[in-house]
């Protein structure tokens, strides 16, 4: 299945997410689940995605208006994989560079407007990552870059997940 590149599609706003939202607005977790899981071989549905985060509460913050609990992403993934967690005020990417997917979870401010979001970036076989779902097309780059880059726009990266396969080591 191809990754998700935009969210703001007419399908998703009619998808609801949690009590209140819908994935046009809310759903950035669950596609960036999404995406991570079908390009790394699991091959799960998107509606199956949702059902597998609200198992775990993962639109319980705001009934769904406030997006995806980050908690609940990490349980839900993982069930398909080994995980790295990385603060990025810590520093510590170098764990990240053999990651096979990272999900970035970042903060945004534009004008007066201030936001969270999660993307996906899947790594290509130079090293670099594609990330999905950040822009109308996917970019690719380095981790490293990519993320310098992000603090340029204004926009703030908090937590990395890195994403392994079951049975390789992080």
């Amino acid at each position: 299945m191809e990754p998700i590149t935009i969210q703001k599609t007419e399908d998703f706003r009619r998808t609801r997410y949690g009590l209140c939202g819908n994935v046009a607005t809310n759903g950035c977790g669950a596609i960036a689940a999404y995406n991570v899981l079908n390009v790394l071989g699991e091959e799960v549905s998107f509606p199956k995605v949702i059902k597998g985060l609200r198992k775990r509460l993962g639109m319980a913050f705001g009934f769904g208006l406030l997006g995806t609990n980050i908690y609940s992403l990490m349980a839900y993934l993982a069930s398909f994989f080994r995980l790295r967690i990385c603060f990025i005020f810590l520093r510590n990417r170098k764990k990240l560079k053999t990651c096979d997917a990272v999900i970035i979870h970042y903060y945004w401010r534009f004008k007066k407007r201030i936001g969270a979001h999660f993307i996906s970036g899947i790594k290509t076989e130079d090293g670099d990552y594609t990330f999905y779902n950040y822009s109308a097309v996917p970019r690719t780059a380095s981790l490293d870059s990519f993320l310098m880059n992000m603090k340029k726009e204004h926009e703030l990266p908090l937590w990395v997940i890195g994403i392994k396969r079951k049975g390789q080591k992080i």
